[in-house]
């Protein structure tokens, strides 16, 4: 077998291979030729062939957006613009479901708490309010968020520098999000 004869063996071969494996029109994802995209699994009445609203939430019945960029996912809420403040003496005031709190310079000593009272109108007593903390400026100390307690209108944040020696020495970022029950 020459050269030529090899390579149209070859050929052949490849062909045979990509045809076998070929997906049909029904199994392709995109069609270039037609322009679109088909998810077998996806209708406008149904997902992987339960009805919506059967088994599913109703289309719209989980979600809705209102005119001030409020979006609600149950309890979850996603705000819009700013949701930043700055603390001054252990308080501060943001009205948002979840935002980022910057203190004012601190020199806790390790094992003294940090009180942050945050003034809220989105906070009901009855929700959940998660808070986290890191080092902003601070670059001593390990600061641990203790407990968090929701009231209505405000959240207090206690935190706790556990370092065994350090004070902090700086700002710390308290981040905070709150679930309504």
């Amino acid at each position: 077998m020459n050269f030529r004869h090899r390579l149209l063996a070859v050929g052949l071969l490849a062909c045979l291979l990509f045809a076998a494996v070929a997906p049909s029109s029904a199994d392709m994802l995109f069609s270039s030729q037609r322009g679109d995209v088909n998810y077998p699994w996806l209708s406008t009445t149904a997902i992987n062939n339960v009805p919506i609203g059967g088994t599913t939430p109703a289309a719209g019945a989980f979600t809705t957006l209102s005119s001030s960029g409020l979006a609600t996912v149950a309890s979850a809420k996603v705000d819009t613009g700013t949701k930043t403040a700055a603390a001054t003496a252990g308080a501060a005031t943001l009205a948002k479901s979840a935002g980022v709190i910057t203190s004012e310079a601190l020199t806790t000593a390790a094992g003294a708490t940090y009180t942050l009272t945050l003034t809220n109108t989105t906070i009901a007593a009855a929700d959940q309010v998660m808070a986290s903390v890191a080092l902003g400026t601070a670059t001593t100390g390990m600061p641990v968020v203790t407990t968090v307690t929701p009231a209505a209108g405000s959240v207090v944040i206690v935190l706790m520098n556990v370092h065994a020696s350090a004070a902090l020495n700086g700002t710390v970022r308290i981040s905070f999000v709150a679930f309504k029950n």
